[in-house]
């Protein structure tokens, strides 16, 4: 089965590649380097839970600056597309109501965690939840890094999530320098209207952050054509998003901090029937202590809350045999919450000048539970049931000179306890696992500007409870109206390990240029097959082995204090080993890219003018492991752009005018379960700082 997309004219698109490049020549024209370390230097904490400089950790990483974050276009309002023009990364955001089911290295969305401030958050809700106004940074690691960081328990979507390729940390804005507020006010495509608040402060040792946004669109049918998702209205939603960020100095010497944060978001809206609305609820909550022993030693407790709660109507416009009234009837009304607590305990320790050793123990509680209640039913309970996890973990970082040997291990202890599955008690109430984890490093910064590194590590994953339970009953296989993911209660955990190797090169004192090399192989691999494209239905499944090979090479360059440019490439290998079953045999591994191509370039013009300009290219990719039944989706571009001048009004006051242009070749791609990006849109609107 192969589904094409719908190209706009090939004439178009080179045109707009033209353009692009006559841009770009401008920047590489000048013969003027700016002394700046801006991709050098940068602070970076996710490596070793420690700040420290990125040069000084073997693992690659990546930081996008609030500077950046400002500048990037959301289409989908997801956090996960601020990452999207990395190397290694192909985010398929599916809509502005719907998670990312991207890649990450190549295996898929739930091998690389996301977290906020060091403690896991779940990577498919809370990128459509956090607002990026109280982020100060984004950190991404490309590699494994599961012994500093556990699994996240996470039972919906697509289960458990693990950083076998890599982690993005969300780090948010800590120490306040002076007051500011800045309000913004912007419309745009689909009668999109949005407003939002921030405020920040220091009141002696307190600094604070808080804010709020609002957004509400008559939104588009973003369903391809024939789409199970049967839009016959234009779908609505609105977005509300509060936080309130905290951190407090017990002391003078600032020996002693707590922090305290919060995120809640509301999203509610319908899927363009009368009768196909949704109520999503996201909390999130990060409580934090720090002590500095010494100038050597520091001690850290975090925990957090998240709490998901999300809710949707169905009803029976599957039904041909009944009048379109009927068929547009409330059918029934369903749910899943979802608790989760995790907490951390590490203790980091300088030695040997310039050697750290980290280590700790973590825990994790989640609790899960799905509902449904047909029309004048009663409430039911689908799935009922709680996971636990414990890690101990250490690692050292241990430097001569210029040469850094990195070493860590890790042991786990997950358990299950589940007392209904699928709507029935289930034959196995109760399940454990054991595992130990590692993993090591080097790198060499050598004096002429080139730092060649290695770094290898090793994963499990326990399969999530809607893998084995799934959100339909086995018997609804193939059942028009029927959407949801199928259980599989005979899932086997999976093992992982991750290679890398690579170097980075400076050049100048104002560019970086990094080469990659990367493997990572899945063992009792668990992916989510789509087994009916209409109705909807998945079903996760042990592919016996999956590997991907790959390699990146990535640009970024600050030609003057006007010119910045950067380009990057990765190219992927996957591939399926499943002797037992010949149609996954030897298939791609669905939803990853066979290659992922960004440009993009930022010019700081007169009067205050700024352009930054995207491109992101995604490759060849397939929904399925099954050989002859899949979807293809052929090759994509997006060309994103973002325009804004400022205008001082007064010392201290400033107005910011901004059009953000989203897919400007209008480029209505098609993605996975049928659905489609809606093409070309904009934003436009003004902010006041003052």
């Amino acid at each position: 089965m192969e589904n094409k997309n719908n190209q706009i004219p090939q004439k178009l698109r080179m045109a707009s590649f033209a353009i692009l490049a006559t841009l770009f020549m401008p920047a590489f024209c000048f013969s003027q380097i700016t002394k700046d370390t801006t991709y050098l230097n940068e602070v970076v904490v996710t490596a070793s839970k420690t700040l420290q400089n990125k040069g000084n950790v073997t693992q690659k990483i990546d930081v996008i600056s609030f500077r950046e974050l400002k500048s990037i276009i959301s289409g989908n309002r997801n956090v996960a597309e601020a990452i999207q023009y990395l190397p290694g990364n192909a985010v398929s955001v599916l809509s502005r109501n719907d998670a990312n089911w991207g890649t990450y290295g190549g295996v898929g969305p739930k091998y690389s965690t996301y977290m906020l401030q060091g403690l896991p958050i779940d990577a498919f809700v809370d990128p459509m939840g956090i607002e990026l106004n109280a982020v100060d940074r984004i950190e991404v690691q490309r590699g494994p890094a599961s012994v500093l960081y556990s699994n996240y328990l996470s039972q919906d979507f697509a289960g458990n999530q693990c950083p076998l390729s890599g982690t993005v940390n969300l780090v948010l804005k800590e120490k306040i320098d002076s007051a500011r507020t800045i309000i913004g006010l912007s419309g745009g495509t689909y009668n999109t209207i949005n407003g939002s608040i921030y405020h920040q402060n220091r009141f002696g040792r307190l600094h604070l952050i808080t804010g709020l946004s609002y957004e509400k669109s008559d939104y588009t049918d973003y369903g391809s054509q024939g789409s199970w998702l049967n839009m016959i209205d234009h779908p609505e939603y609105n977005k509300g998003k509060l936080f309130l960020g905290l951190n407090y100095f017990l002391d003078k010497e600032e020996k002693h901090k707590l922090s305290f944060f919060a995120n809640g978001t509301l999203h509610t809206g319908d899927a363009g029937r009368p009768n196909r609305g949704y109520d999503h609820q996201y909390k999130l909550v990060n409580f934090a202590y720090t002590y500095k022993i010494n100038d050597n030693a520091a001690l850290n407790a975090k925990v957090g809350y998240r709490n998901y709660d999300r809710s949707w109507q169905e009803d029976n416009f599957s039904n041909t045999s009944l009048t379109l009234d009927d068929r547009l009837k409330l059918a029934s009304d369903n749910g899943v919450v979802q608790t989760i607590i995790p907490a951390d305990l590490s203790f980091s320790w300088k030695h040997l000048k310039n050697s750290t050793l980290t280590a700790g123990v973590d825990f994790q509680t989640a609790k899960y539970e799905t509902w449904g209640k047909a029309v004048n039913m009663d409430k039911t309970t689908g799935n009922d049931a709680s996971a636990n996890q414990t890690g101990i973990y250490a690692q050292e970082e241990f430097r001569i000179a210029d040469l850094i040997i990195r070493g860590g291990a890790r042991y786990n202890i997950i358990s299950y306890n589940i007392t209904q599955l699928g709507g029935s008690e289930p034959g196995n109430k109760s399940q454990s696992w054991n595992c130990f984890l590692w993993n090591a490093g080097l790198k060499y910064n050598t004096k002429f500007g080139l730092s060649p590194f290695v770094n290898v590590g090793t994963s499990f994953m326990t399969p999530g409870l809607k893998s084995i339970g799934g959100t339909i009953a086995l018997s609804d296989k193939d059942v028009p109206g029927k959407n949801g993911q199928l259980p599989n209660p005979d899932l086997n955990p999976e093992s992982g390990l991750g290679i890398d190797a690579g170097f980075d090169m400076r050049i100048k004192e104002s560019g970086m240029f990094t080469a990659r090399v990367f493997q990572t192989t899945v063992n009792d691999a668990i992916i989510d097959n789509v087994v009916s494209q209409n109705p909807s239905q998945t079903q996760s499944i042990n592919a016996g082995k999956t590997t991907s090979k790959g390699f990146e090479l990535s640009l970024k360059y600050k030609v003057t204090e006007q010119i910045e440019v950067f380009a990057n490439y990765t190219a992927l290998d996957t591939k399926i080993t499943n002797k037992i079953d010949t149609t996954q045999d030897g298939a791609q591994i669905p939803f990853v890219p066979a290659n992922v191509t960004n440009l993009g370039f930022t010019l700081n013009l007169p009067y205050k003018i700024k352009v930054v300009n995207y491109i992101h290219v995604s490759g060849k990719m397939y929904d399925s492991s099954n050989k002859y039944g899949r979807s293809e989706f052929n090759s994509h571009e997006t060309v994103n752009m973002n325009i804004s001048k400022d205008i001082q009004l007064g010392k201290k006051q400033t107005l910011s005018c901004f059009l953000n242009l989203y897919n400007i070749t209008n480029n209505k791609y098609l993605m996975p379960w049928q659905f489609q990006d809606p093409g070309f849109s904009f934003m436009g609107g003004v902010k006041v700082e003052f």
